[in-house]
């Protein structure tokens, strides 16, 4: 493994030094005979020899740390054929070590020389999921978990850690709960607003306060999800999800009053405009940001049943933003403040999710924590629903 290693710390470094349109040098070696496949000097000379008198020939220097490396990764006890990409000199070195020349030839008596030096397009691209080069048919591949390379059909891994692709057969089988989810969906509110009586006008709260638009009242949630097996049986298992979610509430309210933070307590007030009417809102809402510990026991099934995942939990949650946004219809003003509204800081609430076959995952949220403060605000839970994506 420490081998392994060696050769995954030179792809890194190397992978992100490659320029384009640099000369080549393709070498591979015999790992079992430790020759050079095609060097029709080979039986007269050492290993070393070999690829001190082909780098010479091609101005350049064997350095002794890279032949260390060679050296290491001939002598690695695997059955795999690895690959050791560097750049010496301004010229990239592509080093193949195959199990025997017999694998390299597929069986054929007679080899060719497969050393070379010429000109080569290289692609390079470094981004979040690593570093990716690639020529011609080949291709390295640095990433969070390792490295691979690829040469054809011809794979080579190189994994840090846990290698995450050797699922148990009887595992691939069944709904994974993890990973990165995207919720979309519309939320509501359930309200109790009684009518006000009083003289005032405008009034500061109306039972029609919290009526919503359907369809602009829109959630979104990213989760970062993980998952610990509890139980299992041959057609089930029992999980316990939790993970890290960022969530969005959009209330859009369907009237021309905007909510806003009085001395005691929430209001809604309307844009009194110079005929004493009410100015007609394009768009009014109030925008709630959360960040939320979402706890989620659930049983998951086979990939071949019709219910895949059912799932009931709960989420804990802290407001970490809060404003309002309203647009006149007319001339386009913008309104928007930043306030807590008297919104409650710590909110919780009970969640189900459904994975169904050829089918987006449901799911629906309900808050038991009212969504302001009590005695400052109207009497509001709030609820969402729609797909997990990803």
């Amino acid at each position: 493994m420490k081998n392994l290693f060696i050769i995954g710390f030179i792809l890194i470094s190397t992978g992100i030094m490659a320029r384009p349109n640099q000369d080549s040098l393709l070498l591979k070696i015999d790992r079992r005979n430790q020759e050079i496949i095609g060097n029709p000097s080979n039986s007269k000379k050492s290993l070393k020899e070999e690829l001190q008198a082909i780098f010479a020939k091609n101005g350049i220097v064997l350095e002794d740390s890279l032949w260390q490396s060679i050296r290491k990764a001939v002598q690695a006890d695997t059955e795999k054929d690895t690959a050791i990409l560097v750049t010496v000199g301004g010229k990239n070195v592509n080093i193949r070590l195959n199990q025997s020349s017999f694998s390299e030839t597929k069986g054929q008596a007679n080899t060719k020389s497969i050393y070379s030096s010429s000109p080569t397009n290289k692609q390079v691209n470094v981004g979040l999921n690593g570093v990716h080069v690639k020529e011609g048919n080949e291709e390295v591949h640095v990433g969070w978990n390792g490295v691979q390379v690829k040469e054809g059909d011809e794979v080579t891994r190189v994994i840090w850690g846990k290698d995450t692709t050797k699922i148990q057969a009887k595992d691939r089988n069944f709904y994974q709960r993890k990973g990165l989810n995207l919720y979309l969906g519309l939320n509501g509110a359930s309200a109790n607003l009684p009518e006000v009586s009083i003289a005032q006008f405008p009034a500061p709260l109306l039972s029609t306060d919290f009526t919503l638009k359907p369809t602009g009242s829109r959630f979104v949630g990213i989760e970062v999800a993980r998952s610990i097996r509890l139980g299992s049986g041959n057609k089930s298992r029992f999980n316990l999800g939790y993970g890290l979610q960022f969530d969005w509430y959009n209330f859009m309210f369907d009237h021309n009053r905007i909510v806003q933070k009085g001395q005691n307590g929430v209001i809604f007030q309307p844009i009194i405009d110079s005929n004493g009417g009410e100015t007609v809102l394009s768009k009014n809402k109030m925008t709630v940001s959360y960040l939320t510990l979402p706890i989620m026991p659930h049983w998951t099934y086979s990939k071949e049943s019709a219910v895949q995942m059912f799932g009931i939990g709960g989420y804990v949650s802290y407001r970490i933003d809060s404003y309002t946004k309203a647009i006149e219809d007319k001339s386009g003003n913008l309104h928007k403040t930043t306030s807590n509204l008297f919104i409650n800081q710590i909110r919780y609430g009970v969640r189900a999710e459904f994975a169904l076959k050829h089918f987006p995952d449901l799911f629906f949220s309900y808050d038991l924590s009212p969504l302001f403060e009590i005695g400052k605000g109207p009497e509001v839970q709030a609820f969402s629903f729609g797909l997990r994506l990803l």
